[in-house]
């Protein structure tokens, strides 16, 4: 389905990478102006500078969605530079190391639904203003198939993931009057690398981990995983006026994992 974001001024957070990076490139290529923010300074000025095209430049701004102060510059700057904004992606988000709810530290699992819930809420609350504005605006979110379900060993990325989802549907009901529409999607297995969280292993863990995840895609009825530019498709989709009349919507981009009544495979944070 064609999208078109021509002169949509956008704001993707968690985008110094991964699938960030895929829906800023996307929706720099379907016209609009982008702003990517992430608590990796370096590396997120690094991919904005290789996403920028001449006429099309891809600003960066760090972040940390977690905290109040961070997230109100974020929206000062994008205010500024763009005059306003149509559409924001919540997309930064972060997984605990496993271990189960009596393995996962305490600290760890806070921190979790810090960045994960709390930045989402944080970020939406500063958007809607601005989205509020010319009455055509649009958040899309990103959740997971493990908020529907639950993922072995991982309690706080499971429980921030469906807290994202419902958060979603609450804000549709309450952006619908003023012209936002909120949707979230749900990516199944995508071939990225969370938080760099392999490269922190050493080399056979990492094949390990690497093979489970192939494994448990292997299971789904599009027996692959995704790429990141096929979750990047349907956030632009959702960012678009082509989905003018859908808010609310928790779309899964799943190769059919939640189709299935009876699912089991290795714990691996999609």
């Amino acid at each position: 389905m064609a999208s078109t974001l021509t002169g949509r001024r956008a704001l993707v957070t968690g985008a110094a990478g991964g699938i960030g990076a895929a829906i800023a490139r996307r929706l720099l290529r379907d016209g609009a102006r982008v702003m990517i923010a992430d608590l990796d300074a370096e590396r997120g000025a690094r991919t904005a500078r290789e996403l920028s095209e001449p006429g099309a430049p891809c600003l960066f701004q760090a972040v940390d969605v977690s905290d109040e102060d961070s997230v109100t510059a974020l929206f000062e700057r994008a205010a500024a530079e763009f005059g306003g904004l149509d559409v924001l992606v919540g997309n930064a988000g972060v997984a605990e190391s496993g271990g189960g709810v009596t393995g996962v530290p305490v600290a760890e699992f806070r921190r979790v639904m810090d960045v994960n819930v709390m930045g989402t809420f944080l970020c939406a609350r500063a958007a809607f203003p601005l989205l509020a504005a010319d009455g055509e605006g649009a958040v899309v979110n990103l959740s997971s198939i493990f908020g529907v379900t639950g993922l072995p060993a991982f309690p706080a990325y499971s429980a921030a993931k469906g807290a994202i989802a419902n958060l979603t549907r609450q804000l549709a009901i309450e952006g619908g009057p003023l012209g936002i529409r909120v949707n979230a999607v749900l990516p199944g297995y995508v071939d990225h690398d969370m938080g760099d969280s392999r490269s922190l292993l050493d080399a056979e863990a990492a094949a390990e981990s690497l093979r489970q995840r192939e494994a448990a895609a292997a299971r789904q009825p599009i027996a692959r995983q995704c790429s990141p530019d096929e979750i990047a498709a349907a956030v632009a989709f959702l960012a678009s006026p082509d989905a003018s009349f859908v808010t609310g919507v928790l779309l899964p981009v799943d190769g059919g994992f939640l189709a299935q009544g009876d699912w089991r495979g290795p714990g691996q944070a999609a």
